[in-house]
């Protein structure tokens, strides 16, 4: 069973966790197309000294598929907080950015880095080309870079790329080596829960991506988030994360949570302006509306100070769903072919 992910953040990582986990119990093909256009913290210091992708998100994923027994991977997440110069700077964004040093290609890098740490999966850039996110506001605003773009009390219009070093111009680059061909041979493609606008299209914005989801014969899942975003997704319910993505490419299936947040998890979020994403009936017939189908289950991991999707019950249900229309779809075609 072939399973893309695609995404960013602290979302993606938690379906790869929970689908390398299954896959210790069933084989499967695990791919995560990530985005390269985080520009905060290390991540954002480093991407501008080498002007180079973004590699935080891809450090994530990689540690999220590295094999148990990697000693190298407990270690890529520690980040110095001495001597000056390297503070904040986690070891696997010095080590991606001294492999892309070394090799002068981020495809490489990245690839070397997936050996070190055993993965038992693909993790793939989005695209190999050093970008900057960009965003228009509804009150006619503009913001470049990811980490700047949330901004409370301004809806976001609308996302684009454009090249790092060359000006302002909207740019769709090419999509990295594997990313179409892994599309276009999944059974299973998944947007995972993430950031709407910073970390999830970003990715739908590399030439090639939209239209290799949208023509794959893999069921199209996205996962949705279980909280809002302060800055970014301010009172947007599932089907309004639904209606963003599907100006972009096909979704088939829409996955909610159906367990009670707690109220101590959610007053710690409603501090920061973070509310539940709602998935209510009348939520789940506006995604009906929309040509999607709603699923929900109770995918929250419980006795988290954060609101977080248990790994193992959010891969569970994505591998069922992917076989479950994987298995219909050949039926079909049997059927097509007279047998």
């Amino acid at each position: 069973m072939r399973i893309v992910g695609i995404g960013g953040g602290t979302g993606l990582p938690v379906l790869l966790s929970g689908l390398k986990e299954l896959s210790e119990e069933q084989p499967l093909d695990i791919t995560a197309i990530v985005t390269v256009a985080d520009s905060g913290g290390s991540t954002g210091v480093l991407r501008d000294a080498f002007k180079m992708p973004a590699m935080g998100d891809i450090r994530k994923c990689m540690i999220a598929l590295a094999a148990e027994e990697a000693v190298l991977a407990s270690v890529c997440e520690h980040r110095f907080d001495n001597p000056d110069g390297f503070a904040g700077h986690s070891l696997g964004n010095l080590i991606l950015s001294a492999l892309y040093q070394m090799s002068g290609s981020f495809n490489e890098a990245v690839r070397q880095a997936c050996e070190l740490l055993c993965l038992k999966g693909r993790v793939l850039p989005a695209t190999a080309r050093p970008v900057t996110l960009c965003a228009v506001y509804e009150d006619g605003g503009m913001a470049c870079g990811e980490s700047n773009i949330p901004q409370p009390g301004r809806r976001i219009q609308r996302v684009w790329l454009q090249a790092a070093a060359v000006g302002a111009h909207p740019y769709n680059p090419p999509a990295a080596p594997g990313v179409i061909e892994a599309l276009e041979g999944a059974e299973g493609i998944v947007i995972a829960p993430g950031s709407l606008y910073t970390s999830l299209i970003p990715n739908l914005l590399v030439a090639g991506v939209p239209e290799a989801i949208r023509t794959s014969n893999a069921i199209k899942i996205f996962v949705s988030n279980l909280m809002t975003q302060p800055g970014e997704t301010d009172g947007f319910s599932a089907a309004d994360h639904i209606g963003a993505l599907l100006e972009y490419t096909s979704i088939d299936v829409c996955v909610l949570n159906s367990s009670a947040v707690g109220m101590g998890v959610a007053q710690r979020y409603s501090k920061s302006g973070s509310e539940i994403v709602s998935g209510t009936s009348e939520d789940e017939d506006e995604i009906r509306r929309k040509g999607v189908i709603p699923i929900a289950a109770p995918l929250l991991k419980t006795g988290e100070v954060k609101a977080r999707h248990d790994p193992a019950t959010l891969a569970r249900l994505v591998v069922s769903l992917a076989r479950g229309f994987a298995g219909a779809h050949e039926i079909m075609c049997g059927e097509r072919n007279g047998r």
